[in-house]
């Protein structure tokens, strides 16, 4: 029981175990086109990206490596290596000519919000995995430590002040959950950790209570207080395992605090072990404090590698093998070793990369105008005519794909780190003068593994950064903070398109406007939800406008909530602004739901998208996996709708709404771009810290460089 013990602390080290190239002209050539690569299959790549989801032992093959058309003639430590994060990974060969394989111990990240690891494979001098003889020196014991972990991610727990906001089963009160222990077959007692998220609180203390059973008998009665994270931990007595694959942990809430509900999500349960160390169904990881360590029902092709210190694995050679048993010299104490057959080894996501040239790092590079693509040529040959059209004003375009900016800053993730890292880059090392506007092309998904299977996929991330008073929250102005101070440096601006044709409705609307300047771009719409203050501020924003020559018309739901289609009428006849005050939520606005996403196709053909702000909630949730934002419907629609929207990607507060709207009304009668305008609002809102999340979290969906005709 005392690994059992020191095995707690391991806990969050085993939660996971569950080429285009870039153009970039300094001068205008309006015949160049967004450069769009030949299939990696058909070029000899630079390197071989492996992604991994999964902890263990993971192997490549040569055979599977000459598919890709990886130069390397042997896997030997003289001919290739592998990093992750830049830094050297020791690794295994086994094999000979075609049938080499290569072994490594695979981490994968264990936070929810992250991008999978990558390792990375390239010819080079690489490092060989150490290898340690050990051949037995007595009697083997066949007695070990096993891990167990069940774990759901079912639910995005926005609120969570945890750095993982993805929870499995909601667990009310009143009610129990059966969580399955299968495929152990324990030979004593163990360690048992379950981590939970409170999600209700009452005035009663302590407000919650959960009871916890194995196998129909008692284990543990947990009680505590408030909105929190709540991990529990208990040694369960030999007797209470029961020693068949057929153990059932039973959680329940007895609902008996005296608070008016309660709402827990369960989000892991690990159990480490006492079992017999035999050969399973798939790679097993285990602990021995054994000076000699026996291994049943194993074939002489078994591997054990030592993952005692996970930096420096060892592969153990010299193993005996008798009467389908494999026997080796232990590492003494703590020792955790992975046991696999060949077959059972991770298999990679191979990703073969061939690196741009010119390289993002030459410093020789410039631009004003920056686009950032997926990596679909759909989706280049959607942006060309904007990215022409940029050009012939005279700005500096740069188009990037982003699986560049994750091989160059990113070694081969394509994480927001790496999008911020070039950013900044290119803001300090690329020639003046300074990068004005980035442009996001692609829709986000905060859903980064696809756990919900949502219609919405994850083109270009975003950042989900955590504030106390909203929760997590996405965040394109973090990619463009680099410094302490949140002062954002670049105007940035997000194209939410899910395919080429979304991004092409949106280009054609952006150039549209920019070209038609009409009076209808003049007048704006002012809707007004049914309380005073946003009465008051509706009519203080009116009156500003009026003063600088705009025709406003105004819809006040105090004076008349049905104004359905006097909003739809008043947009298809065309004006250049809109706002909306008051309530909101993803896909409308008001608790009469005066205008919502299903309006959105009343809007297509018009010829006059207008520009959106919605200084309200949620209207701008452009990262769901699951349903659209009333933003992002709006930009999606055909020759009609938006050209542009200002909104929040989370719930937002009266105190910061009103203010920032002043400030970008304010600064767009000054601006040229609607990127400007928010720019400048955010940076004047950094000395007031009740618009500190605002800034995080109020963003462009639309082009930043679009150019605003104003009377």
């Amino acid at each position: 029981m005392a690994v059992l013990a020191t095995l707690a602390s391991l806990t969050l080290l085993f939660l996971s175990a569950a080429a285009y190239g870039m153009w970039a002209m300094p001068e205008p050539a309006p015949t160049r086109h967004l450069s769009v690569r030949p299939s990696p299959l058909r070029d000899i790549p630079d390197v071989i990206n492996l992604t991994v989801t999964e902890t263990g032992i993971a192997a490549v093959f040569l055979s599977e490596l000459r598919q890709y058309n990886f130069p390397a003639n042997d896997l030997s430590s003289q001919s290739v290596e592998l990093t992750r994060n830049g830094q050297p990974v020791p690794f295994y060969v086994t094999g000979s000519d075609e049938g080499q394989h290569l072994y490594f111990l695979a981490q994968a990240i264990t936070s929810t919000l992250e991008a999978p690891a990558v390792y990375q494979l390239r010819l080079g001098r690489g490092q060989a995995m150490n290898q340690r003889s050990a051949p037995p020196t007595g009697p083997g014991q066949d007695q070990g430590t096993r891990q167990h972990l069940w774990e759901e991610n079912r639910a995005f727990v926005a609120e969570a002040a945890s750095a993982d906001p993805w929870y499995g089963r909601l667990l009310l009160a009143r009610r129990s959950v059966n969580i399955p222990l299968t495929g152990i077959q324990p030979a004593g007692g163990g360690n048992l950790q379950l981590q939970l998220w409170s999600n209700t609180e009452d005035e009663v203390y302590p407000d919650h209570h959960v009871q916890i059973s194995l196998n129909g008998r008692n284990l543990l009665s947990w009680k505590w207080d408030g909105i929190r994270q709540q991990t529990i931990s208990l040694t369960i007595p030999e007797d209470k395992l029961k020693r068949t694959d057929d153990n059932v942990l039973t959680i329940s809430v007895p609902g008996d605090t005296g608070a008016a509900g309660e709402a827990i999500y369960l989000d892991w349960v690990q159990l480490f072990y006492e079992a017999t160390l035999q050969v399973a169904d798939t790679q097993f990881w285990f602990s021995s404090d054994a000076e000699t360590v026996t291994i049943g029902n194993a074939s002489d092709g078994l591997l054990v590698f030592e993952v005692s210190d996970p930096a420096r694995p060892q592969v153990l050679t010299n193993i005996q093998h008798e009467q389908g048993r494999a026997t080796f010299a232990g590492g003494g104490v703590e020792s955790h070793y992975y046991a696999l057959t060949p077959e059972q080894a991770l298999r990679p996501l191979l990703t073969a990369v061939t690196l741009a040239t010119p390289t993002l790092r030459q410093p020789d590079q410039g631009a004003d105008y920056l686009v950032i693509y997926p990596d679909d040529p759909n989706f280049a040959t959607a942006l060309q005519p904007l990215v022409a059209y940029r050009r012939s004003q005279g700005m500096r375009v740069t188009a990037v794909p982003l699986s560049q900016i994750a091989n160059e800053f990113g070694h081969g993730r394509a994480a927001a780190e790496a999008i911020r890292d070039f950013l900044a880059y290119a803001t300090t090392h690329w020639q003046p003068p300074t990068l004005q506007y980035v442009l996001l092309a692609g829709d986000a998904s905060y859903d980064r593994h696809n756990w919900l299977r949502g219609d919405n996929r994850n083109l270009i991330p975003t950042k989900e950064v955590y504030l106390p008073n909203s929760g997590y929250v996405s965040s394109d102005t973090w990619y463009v903070m680099f410094g302490d101070d949140l002062v954002p440096d670049i105007a940035i601006g997000r194209f939410p398109a899910q395919n080429a044709t979304e991004l092409r409705y949106m280009v054609a609307k952006t150039l549209a406007f920019e070209q038609d300047a009409a009076d209808w771009q003049q007048e704006a719409l002012f809707v007004a939800d049914d309380e005073p203050f946003f009465d008051l501020y509706t009519q203080q924003l009116q009156a500003n406008l009026e003063a600088n020559h705009y025709r406003v018309y105004t819809l006040h739901m105090s004076q008349n909530e049905a104004i359905h289609h006097d909003i739809i009428g008043a947009i298809t006849r065309g004006v250049g602004l809109v706002n909306y005050a008051g309530h909101g939520s993803a896909q409308g606005w008001g608790d009469e739901a005066v205008f919502q996403t299903t309006d959105a196709d009343m809007l297509a053909n018009n010829g006059r998208p207008a520009i959106f702000t919605t200084f309200t909630c949620n209207n701008g949730a452009f990262s769901d996996p699951q349903i659209d934002s009333l933003g992002e419907v709006l930009l999606a629609v055909e020759n009609g709708g938006a050209v542009a929207v200002i909104a929040p990607s989370a719930r937002s507060y009266q105190m910061s709404q009103a203010p920032l709207a002043d400030r970008f009304y304010a600064n767009l009668l000054e601006a040229q771009t609607i990127g400007e305008a928010l720019t400048s609002a955010k940076m004047s809102a950094v000395n007031d810290p009740h618009l500190h999340d605002a800034i995080y979290m109020f963003h462009l969906l639309g082009d930043p460089a679009l150019r605003i005709n104003k009377p």
